[in-house]
């Protein structure tokens, strides 16, 4: 279904183009903060002004003559502002349309979308900040889904890097343990997660150990027995652990992509040939990076080195090439197996070296978004120049890093971690976290700490419920409040995860969604039993008193907007706004319900409008929801 505002704006576009040059992309809507400005408002004065060197109050003026009578939703066009256009609707009319309109999906976009996010080290648990990357990544890639675009999942796995060999040699060469060993230690990613530290630690200062792994990693690049088959062994098994510990916050994937396999398929050396055919990467002449292969990064004036002297490639390298085969841009592909299957039959691929008798549809995308913290910044931006440089303007605007910050904790959630506060920490607004340090949060275990003080709650508020019933109601309510928690900052934010706020049933958390969610549906499941009116057409908003039409006819405009802001958070890079969206909704819910209740009205038609907003509530936000991941239980 296209939104009344995607039909608007089709209509204006259509009646304006023979007099502007205009393109759909340029027309946008917005909500005035208050309602006498009108039900939607444009700027689109402003920008026809800047092309036409003229003033944007002459403009709007010449729209508004131009469209007035030529939009049937609209009653009434104002110029305001100094050329802001503002449109009143007619609001029947808008009520009806939406109303009839509930059930029609939005067409396909026509376009692949790939979402690459996850990417952790295979070579410990994850911790509470790659939640924040899984949470956003996800919550990305159901927005595109929402949209109408085709999406696929990537999760790119560094299986050769320099923290994998870290492990291997801790439990190789430091702890003395062969493969067999390594075979029988029940939880692997749990038991590396301490090793890892403690290696780093060891390698600290000490240049023999250094050298060591170093050795180690060269070896595990080269093939070479019984690094590589360690490594192989431990990335695989760590993955699935990584895998299990998404799935139990409903994050699935359709391929995993391992570095080993660029290197083995030889995706740099294609990219290279082509990258040195056009003098984007060349041999630099900087005396301290002779014999190094580099590219100059433009916004900062630096050469960045692809290859090194030794003739091995960075890891900038090897994303350069993945990242051109993300967008068919390349002329090699990877073999594929599957590796994984969901509980409700969806199957994750990996991708091979070794000849396979079957390809899959992957990569080939039109656009690519890469969630990746803030610190991959300049990665991500040498990248998109590479494919600009190579002749491919497309890819390089729709090659999107999509950054955050990272994932702290508050003192209060140190403590209840287990973890001890060092002097002076007890005031300050978060601790930071590291892996390598030894000290972090496993996501397994906050995840767990989250079920059972969501379970608590759970049993307070209902004594007399079953455990069989209370603990699947309470992993639902525990996701809610994680996702909800991970989404709901701005990204440039640093967070601090709070356990008290994350699970607060009546304030801004995933929770209160549920609990305003499991109301309305009680109300609705009530009028079906007393054989209420409730599916025919709404009648006129003009039956309801003063104060109640403006409260309806503000949440009906505010639900109508569900397209528009999706569409707004992935075009601005913020999915916090659709937190602030989902939460606000919910307050006009709860408040309207608190001064207009629904059953005990005995005006028929009166009643009836209101089903109909709780019926129109119902599906645009259940929609809202699963675009964030937040199931809807039962009871709360």
């Amino acid at each position: 279904m296209k939104s009344l505002q995607e039909k608007i704006k089709n209509a204006m576009v259509a009646v304006l183009r023979e007099s502007f040059d205009l393109s759909q992309t340029e027309l946008t809507f917005s909500q005035p903060a208050e309602r006498k400005f009108g039900d939607l408002s444009t700027t689109l004065a402003f920008v026809l002004a800047k092309k036409t060197q003229s003033k944007p109050f002459l403009v709007a003026g010449e729209l508004a003559a131009k469209l007035t009578g030529k939009l049937d939703a609209i009653e009434e066009i104002r110029v305001a502002g100094g050329g802001f256009l503002n449109f009143y609707l007619r609001r029947d009319d808008y009520l009806k349309y939406l109303w009839q309109n509930l059930e029609k999906p939005l067409p396909a976009k026509g376009e692949k979308v790939i979402v690459e996010h996850t990417s952790i080290n295979p070579n410990k648990s994850a911790h509470i900040g790659h939640l924040r990357n899984s949470c956003l990544g996800d919550i990305l890639a159901r927005s595109c889904r929402f949209l109408g675009y085709e999406v696929e999942v990537q999760n790119y796995i560094d299986d050769t890097g320099i923290q994998v060999a870290d492990v291997v040699w801790g439990l190789l060469h430091y702890q003395k343990m062969d493969l067999d060993g390594i075979k029988k230690i029940s939880g692997l990613a749990a038991y590396l997660w301490d090793l890892y530290a403690e290696v780093n630690q060891l390698f600290a200062g000490n240049d023999d150990l250094a050298r060591q792994r170093r050795d180690v990693h060269k070896k595990i690049e080269e093939k070479i027995d019984p690094e590589y088959q360690a490594c192989r062994y431990i990335a695989e098994q760590v993955l699935l652990d990584h895998i299990r510990t998404m799935e139990q916050i409903g994050i699935h994937y359709d391929l995993l992509a391992r570095e080993s396999d660029v290197i083995a398929l030889d995706f740099f050396k294609a990219a290279a040939a082509e990258m040195t055919a056009r003098n984007v990467m060349t041999r630099s002449t900087d005396p301290e990076k002779k014999d190094c292969l580099v590219i100059h990064y433009d916004r900062e004036n630096i050469e960045k080195i692809i290859v090194r002297s030794n003739g091995t490639i960075t890891y900038v390298g090897k994303d350069i090439a993945y990242n051109l085969w993300k967008f068919n841009l390349l002329p090699r592909d990877f073999c594929y197996r599957l590796f994984h299957t969901y509980p409700d039959g969806h199957a994750i691929y990996m991708t091979q070296s070794e000849p396979a008798r079957q390809t899959r549809p992957f990569g080939r995308g039109q656009k690519v978004y890469n969630v990746i913290d803030v610190r991959q910044s300049y990665l991500q931006n040498l990248i998109a120049q590479v494919l600009a440089q190579l002749g491919h303007p497309g890819p390089s605007a729709n090659f999107i890093h999509f950054s955050y910050e990272m994932v702290a904790l508050t003192p209060a959630c140190v403590r209840e971690m287990g973890l001890k506060l060092e002097a002076g920490e007890e005031n300050k607004p978060y601790i930071e976290v590291s892996g390598r340090k030894g000290r972090a949060v496993k996501a397994d275990e906050l995840i767990a700490q989250l079920n059972e003080k969501s379970l608590r709650e759970i049993q307070s508020r209902n004594p007399a419920l079953a455990e069989a019933e209370a603990l699947p109601l309470a992993r639902t309510i525990a996701v809610a409040a994680l996702r909800y928690f991970m989404v709901k900052f701005n990204l440039n934010t640093v967070i601090a995860f709070d356990f008290k706020e994350a699970l607060n049933f009546e304030g801004d958390s995933g929770p209160y969604l549920q609990y305003t969610m499991v109301r309305l549906n009680s109300i609705l499941k009530k009028s079906t039993a007393a054989g209420l009116e409730a599916e025919r057409v709404p009648g006129s908003m003009q039956r309801l008193e003063a104060r109640e039409k403006e409260l309806y006819w503000e949440m009906i405009l505010n639900l109508s907007l569900l397209e528009t802001q999706v569409e707004f958070a992935l075009q601005n890079h913020e999915l916090s706004s659709l937190a602030a969206y989902a939460y606000g909704l919910c307050q006009k819910f709860n408040h309207y319900y608190h001064l207009f209740p629904v059953l005990a009205e005995k005006d028929a038609d009166i009643r009836n409008l209101r089903l109909s907003l709780i019926r129109i509530f119902k599906n645009k936000v259940e929609k809202l929801l699963a675009v964030m991941g937040i199931a809807i239980p039962d009871r709360m």
